[in-house]
């Protein structure tokens, strides 16, 4: 009988992880939707959405047996819970003005400049403007190599890269590499961008955590 008893106890258990994770697949699709949303209004500002009652459904999902999800949903932005994340297609879009702009400051210090250095960044910009461009294929298969070499230009130059190829975090990556008044313009946006990184990757953890806890079950199970 304890061995029909333990049986019928591990079997309950392993239902409840099984409705829990099922429950938490259920949450976490209104997330992952809202983050991955794009809307034709003209202000990005309207665009935003507070996330504060996606990630509350998920969070009931879970409990003291499971503290994966809590510490999941900590790791969300706070400006992604209460004031929403830019959708992907929105920094693209804003992304192609913080590079015309940090293009033609891509010479100049952070702070104040005077009149004919200026002059002389954004002439030395339209210059280089319509200079093709080669990344080495030892940088393309990530293999080390001094990032210290690299110019303003270059570095612009290999974010648009990989921003047209939907590499969102590793445009960010060489967005970070910018110096002075380049940095200064772009900072925004990697802010923006690095908000939306972490809760989409939040959302993903969440949503495979919720498949790998069904698979368990279904094999315990079968």
């Amino acid at each position: 009988m304890k061995g029909l008893d333990m049986a019928l106890k591990e079997k309950a258990i392993a239902e409840k992880q099984a409705k829990r994770s099922q429950l938490l697949w259920s949450a976490c699709q209104p997330l992952i939707l809202s983050i991955q949303s794009s809307s034709n209004l003209e202000s990005w500002e309207d665009q935003l959405e507070p996330l504060e009652n996606e990630v509350a459904a998920i969070a009931k999902t879970s409990d003291e047996e499971d503290p994966l999800i809590g510490a999941v949903l900590a790791s969300i932005p706070e400006e992604a819970k209460t004031r929403g994340v830019f959708s992907e297609l929105a920094l693209k879009n804003r992304f192609l003005n913080v590079e015309k702009v940090a293009f033609r400051l891509a010479n100049l210090p952070e702070g104040f400049v005077s009149i004919p250095r200026m002059f002389l960044s954004y002439l030395q910009s339209f210059l280089l403007i319509n200079l093709s461009k080669t990344i080495p294929p030892e940088e393309l298969a990530n293999e080390p190599f001094d990032v210290t070499a690299l110019t303003n230009y270059d570095v612009l130059f290999r974010a648009r890269y990989w921003l047209d190829r939907g590499d969102l975090l590793q445009a960010l990556r060489y967005m970070n590499l910018l110096k002075g008044a380049a940095r200064a313009i772009a900072d925004e946006w990697m802010n923006e961008t690095r908000i939306l990184l972490e809760t989409k990757l939040a959302a993903d953890v969440l949503l495979l955590h919720a498949v790998y806890s069904n698979l368990i079950y279904l094999q315990d199970s079968s």
